[in-house]
């Protein structure tokens, strides 16, 4: 017996390691806060982090100023620490940032301000002039970016309707924006309020996806474009649950989808999903291609299935690697879970990563694909939930 036993714990020490990311120690961006200061990373899609060329850029909104506003901050290459942050945002209040990565360590930052959208690009610690997007009362806007152009979804009230709009920019040498074009996603307009898209795109097209509540609940669409002239197919369903069990039944709830490209023409969308029941959201995907998405996936395991998970968070890369992001309570605290596919593209066994994870709360995590496979991660952290939050970095590597 003894000797079965010490064959057995010989047999578990050569076992190879489970592949995944290994995280780096967490950097602070930007520093400690007073009591009663929040930050918030819930911008439509949950693109708060960009890479471009090595360097690293963050985009969020907080309070400490008394009044919202949106700041970034930038970390280098070479650089152990973010810098000084940035505030972007001009206005009265401004809420919901979003960032894409434009190469040449050049960003475009997007965000709510005083009811309009608004733009800047972001280079060499430096920001550009505001360019204001819409044209009527707006928010919830979103960013994309692929080769020289770079795109920008929000939704748009004009009196009691509404429409999503969509644009096309591009950055000069020296960070101008130009805005190419702008129009309506579809002719006719809204009845019931769409929320929160997502955009990506890669060499293949555009891929929009929202809330609806055209059907009398809130159902996800998206919608694909394959030209610069922003001619998009008509919207289709992207969650396939609807049950019938009695007329006033309009199906599970749903919200807050993200969208991210990865390889030379795929997607992937993630979002959370009510269906499993009277346990909560769980967190759903679906990957498209050709303009179309293939079925519903569950992205988190077993050991998940019991409790609600919150705020989904999207990144791939043109390698074809992709990872979906979370946070859930099932050690008794929040933490954030990572998930991407395993070697039989199947969904792998779900990570926390020991620096967002533990006592305190570790949520709303935004994420960023780099094409070295390398996962840059933040996320918000608070020891209480009267206590003011903490904006952190990490970096995983993938073994």
């Amino acid at each position: 017996m003894k000797t079965l036993t010490c064959t057995l714990l010989l047999g578990m020490l050569i076992q190879p390691a489970a592949a995944g990311w290994k995280f780096d120690h967490k950097t602070s961006i930007g520093p400690a806060q007073r009591p009663g200061v929040f930050h918030h990373l819930e911008g439509a899609g949950r693109k708060h982090i960009a890479v471009s060329d090595g360097t690293i850029a963050a985009i969020w909104e907080d309070d400490h100023s008394s009044d919202p506003q949106v700041f970034v901050a930038i970390k280098n290459p070479r650089d152990q620490q973010f810098s000084a942050m940035q505030m972007v945002s001009s206005g009265e209040e401004a809420y919901e940032p979003a960032i894409t990565a434009l190469g040449k360590r050049r960003f475009a930052l997007a965000w709510e301000q005083d009811g309009a959208v608004y733009m800047r690009s972001f280079s060499n610690g430096q920001a550009g002039k505001p360019l204001l997007l819409s044209e009527h009362s707006a928010s919830h806007v979103s960013l994309a970016s692929s080769g020289e152009d770079f795109y920008a979804v929000w939704r748009q009230q004009q009196q009691r309707n509404w429409r999503l709009i969509v644009a096309r920019l591009k950055i000069n040498d020296t960070g101008t924006l130009s805005l190419l074009t702008r129009h309506p996603l579809e002719d006719r307009q809204y009845q019931h309020p769409v929320l929160y898209p997502s955009i990506a795109a890669n060499s293949s097209g555009i891929m929009l996806a929202w809330e609806d509540r055209e059907s009398g609940h809130t159902r996800l669409k998206y919608s694909f474009s394959d030209d610069k002239a922003g001619s998009f197919s008509s919207p289709q369903n992207l969650n396939e649950f609807f049950s019938n069990r009695n007329q006033y039944d309009k199906g599970s709830g749903v919200t807050r989808v993200s969208l991210a490209p990865f390889g030379e023409d795929e997607f992937i969308a993630a979002w959370m999903d009510k269906r499993r029941g009277g346990v909560g959201y769980g967190i759903y995907t679906a990957i498209g291609s050709e303009g179309s998405f293939g079925p519903n996936e569950k992205a988190h395991g077993e050991k998940g299935d019991q409790l609600p998970h919150y705020n989904p968070s999207t990144a791939g890369n043109r390698a074809g690697k992709f990872a979906v992001a979370w946070d859930d309570f099932r050690m008794g605290n929040a933490d954030v879970w990572i998930t991407t596919y395993n070697e039989d593209d199947e969904w792998s066994e779900d990570q926390s990563p020991a620096v967002a994870s533990g006592s305190g709360e570790q949520a709303y995590p935004s994420i960023a694909l780099d094409e070295h496979n390398n996962l840059h991660l933040i996320w918000l952290q608070r020891s209480s939930p009267d206590a003011p939050t903490r904006l952190w970095y990490s970096k995983g590597r993938f073994d």
